[in-house]
């Protein structure tokens, strides 16, 4: 294999590395200063970092007031750092590592993401149910939906209180939570043996 190969795939991974150190550079600066004025920090770390970031922007990617898709941008460039690492120690991809990598990030970046969010919401919301707090039960207002959903699934035709109601769905998250993880890291070991 030749060496200079291996030698740019290592550059270009150190390259991503630094260029996602810049992205949380730019997330901390947003949060100072989110409106940056011409020959600021902010403003240059902007100029480097916002044409990627734009590719990732959308509606969906919000909740509330913030904005997660730093998190995929950065997922990205994660995989194809690693990608680029596999490549400058082996001399070769193989699909198992590709499918095994693809699935990690899909976890910890995605479907991670999402469920640890859910049950910290479910949390919050069953201190709410149990405390009365008007000001946690206004956080929690996002965990509305997945109640209901349990709501409709397991008592469609009965009344039950909101703090069972709540500790069952936080119930059904966690074990969510578990049964993913334990299938997701069985998949990924299992996509590593690929002998392709």
């Amino acid at each position: 294999m030749n060496t200079f190969l291996l030698d740019m795939a290592a550059f270009f991974a150190r390259l991503i590395s630094l260029y996602s150190f810049f992205i949380w550079i730019r997330i901390f600066l947003s949060w100072i200063n989110p409106y940056p004025r011409e020959g600021s920090l902010t403003y240059y770390f902007a100029l480097i970092v916002d044409p990627f970031l734009n590719l990732f922007r959308s509606k969906h990617f919000r909740v509330g007031i913030l904005d997660i898709s730093p998190i995929f941008a950065i997922a990205v460039l994660s995989l194809l750092q690693s990608l680029l690492k596999l490549f400058s120690v082996y001399g070769t991809l193989r699909f198992g590592w590709i499918l095994s990598l693809l699935l990690q990030y899909l976890w910890s970046y995605g479907i991670q993401i999402f469920l640890m969010f859910a049950i910290i919401i479910m949390i919050v919301r069953t201190i709410a149910t149990f405390t009365g707090s008007f000001a946690l039960s206004r956080i929690a207002t996002l965990a509305d939906p997945l109640m209901k959903k349990v709501r409709e699934t397991f008592f469609s035709r009965r009344l039950v209180k909101d703090t069972t109601l709540a500790l069952l769905t936080l119930a059904i998250l966690i074990a969510i939570y578990g049964m993913l993880s334990f299938i997701l890291s069985y998949l990924i070991s299992y996509a590593m043996r690929i002998p392709f």
